[in-house]
C-alpha cells in the first residue's frame, strides 16, 4: 500500500465551487483512483477506472492519458452530469501499431497542450545509431468543439524533455547549449537521448557520464552536470525528489548498498492519514 502511495502525481487547479480558489488532485498511478479536494472539503473521488499514465496541469484544469489507450482525458473539473457523457476529449489517430507500443505524452509549449506520439520505427540500414523510436506531434484544439488535433510539424526554438511524471518545454534562444526543434528523452539504459525533428537523427548525451556498468561503480560523477543532465531529471521526480541526478541513477546496482539504505528510510518516513472520502 504504502509503495503505490509512493507513486503519485498531485496537481493543482481552478477550483470550480469557489472562485479565486484552487483544488488539489492526486493521481495514484498503481491504481484506478484519481481525488479531488476543494478548499474547506473531505476528500473525494473523481473518477474510478481510470489507469491514468500521464498529466498535465492546463489553463487551470487537468488532462491526462490513460495506460494502453488512444485516449486523451480530462480529470478536472470532473464530468458534470447528466450535462456531458464521457470524460475523453480526443482520441489519437490509430495510425502507429498497437498502443501498447506507444507512449502518449502531453506537454504545454507555446501556450498550447501539445500531443506527443512516441511510436517504434524501423532502423535506418546505415552506421548511426538509432533508437528504434520515432515521433509525431499534435497540438489539442479544446476550443473546437470536437477537440481536433492539429499536426506539428516543428517546434520552432523549443526543446521537449519527456519524463516518467512530467513533461517539460523550454526555449534553445535561452540555453545556448540545447538544440532547437528537438526531442530528450529517456530509452531503455540511454538515460537521455536527443531527437531533432529536422534531421531525424538522434544521439546520446550521457553516454560518456554513466557512473557504473550496470553492477559495480566505474568512475565519479561527472562535473559540472549540463542542463540537459537537470532538466531530465526534474521530468523524474523519483530521482529528483531524492536529490539524485536521473542520468546517475536510473538504475541503482545492488552494489550501492548505503544508497538504497538511504532511500528505504526516506520512504519508510511517509506518513499515511485517515481521510474521509465521498463518491461523485
Amino acid at each position: 500500500m504504502k509503495k503505490s502511495l509512493l507513486n503519485m502525481n498531485a496537481a493543482v487547479c481552478s477550483s470550480v465551487s469557489s472562485e479565486n480558489s484552487i483544488a488539489v488532485v492526486v493521481c495514484f498511478m498503481c491504481s484506478n483512483v484519481v481525488l479531488g479536494a476543494n478548499p474547506g472539503s473531505d476528500w473525494e473521488v473523481l473518477h474510478r477506472g481510470l489507469h491514468v499514465l500521464r498529466t498535465l496541469p492546463f489553463q487551470g484544469e487537468l488532462y491526462a492519458t490513460t495506460s494502453c489507450s488512444n485516449e486523451i482525458v480530462r480529470l478536472y473539473p470532473p464530468r458534470q452530469e447528466p450535462l456531458e457523457n464521457s470524460v475523453v476529449v480526443a482520441h489519437v489517430p490509430n495510425i502507429f501499431g498497437p498502443d501498447i507500443f506507444c507512449d502518449f505524452l502531453l506537454v504545454e509549449s507555446g501556450g498550447r497542450m501539445l500531443l506527443v506520439v512516441q511510436h517504434l520505427a524501423p532502423k535506418a540500414n546505415s552506421s548511426d545509431w538509432s533508437p528504434g523510436v520515432a515521433f509525431r506531434l499534435y497540438a489539442v484544439d479544446l476550443n473546437s468543439q470536437h477537440h481536433k488535433l492539429i499536426p506539428v510539424n516543428s517546434l520552432g526554438d523549443n526543446v521537449l524533455f519527456l519524463g516518467d511524471d512530467r513533461c517539460l518545454s523550454v526555449s534553445a534562444r535561452d540555453l545556448p547549449s540545447l538544440s532547437s526543434n528537438s526531442i530528450c528523452f529517456s530509452l531503455g539504459k540511454f538515460p537521455i537521448v536527443m531527437h531533432s525533428l529536422g534531421t531525424g537523427l538522434s544521439e546520446r548525451l550521457a553516454e560518456s557520464c554513466q557512473i557504473h556498468d550496470g553492477k559495480d561503480r566505474i568512475r565519479p560523477s561527472v562535473r559540472p552536470f549540463t542542463i540537459a543532465d537537470h532538466l531530465i531529471t526534474y521530468c523524474n521526480p523519483r530521482e529528483w525528489s531524492k536529490g539524485l541526478m536521473f542520468h546517475e541513477y536510473l538504475y541503482i546496482p545492488e552494489s550501492f548498498t548505503e544508497l538504497i539504505k538511504n532511500i528505504r528510510a526516506q520512504n519508510a518516513q511517509l506518513k499515511i492519514p485517515r481521510v474521509g472520502l465521498h463518491s461523485r
